[in-house]
């Protein structure tokens, strides 16, 4: 049987992994290759070199925003969905920042996971709908950031939050019409001003700027993950 994605799950209940561990083998999409629980999920991704990471946000020694910190900083293309049980916009806001490319509420998880790990597998963030409406009011105040989000235009401004989002260039040049080659050009501007190299790098750039619900509006995340 091919599988097309391998998965680590980190969680500190086994039982909990168990059954998360069946929701995604079920699909025959997904293979999980590795479980691990508190601080021995960082150490476990960097053996495994999975592509995508199931992450409890709260488990002991290490919290998951933290882990899912150190996992991208050390393995950039491995992508996290973050579970919950809270629907707090800090703990999501939190695991935007470290890097995640989802959240997905644990009350969910029977009927959304396999839809929430098809989008972040594809490159793209998922949040449920409810939690985009309390992050679109958790902050509406720009902060401003050193080095340059206020020379940013509106055109460099879609652009890098398309491309935090998980669009290729060729995909932001057709969502805002505009050439392949010019997409490229304003992410090269905005690397240069904003001090960034990577996706992750622009996420979190966007939300200590205060501009995560602009961004998420501009990606049209939310509505179209319920």
């Amino acid at each position: 049987m091919s599988y097309s994605c391998r998965v680590v799950l980190v969680d500190d209940h086994a039982v909990v992994r168990a059954g998360i561990k069946l929701l995604i083998e079920l699909t025959e999409r997904y293979d999980v290759v590795g479980e691990a629980s508190g601080e021995a999920a960082v150490e476990r991704v960097d053996a495994l070199k999975p592509d995508l990471v199931v992450m409890d946000i709260r488990i002991p020694g290490m919290d998951g925003v933290t882990a899912t910190r150190r996992i991208t900083a050390r393995n950039p293309d491995v992508r996290v969905l973050v579970l919950t049980a809270y629907d707090d916009p800090e703990y999501v806001e939190a695991a935007i920042e470290a890097g995640a490319m989802g959240c997905l509420s644990k009350r969910r998880a029977r009927s959304d996971l396999v839809g929430a790990l098809d989008m972040v597998a594809a490159g793209r963030m998922t949040f449920p709908a409810h939690v985009v409406g309390l992050l679109s009011k958790a902050r509406n105040a720009s902060q401003g950031l050193a080095g340059g989000w206020d020379s940013l235009s509106e055109r460099e401004r879609d652009v890098l939050y398309l491309t935090a989002t998980g669009y290729t260039a060729d995909e932001i040049a057709r969502r805002i019409h505009l050439a392949p080659k010019t997409v490229a050009n304003y992410r090269v501007s905005l690397k240069s001003k904003l001090g960034v190299q990577s996706r992750v790098d622009l996420m979190r750039v966007v939300v200590e700027s205060g501009h995560l619900a602009d961004m998420l509006k501009t990606a049209g995340i939310g509505p179209k993950n319920p």
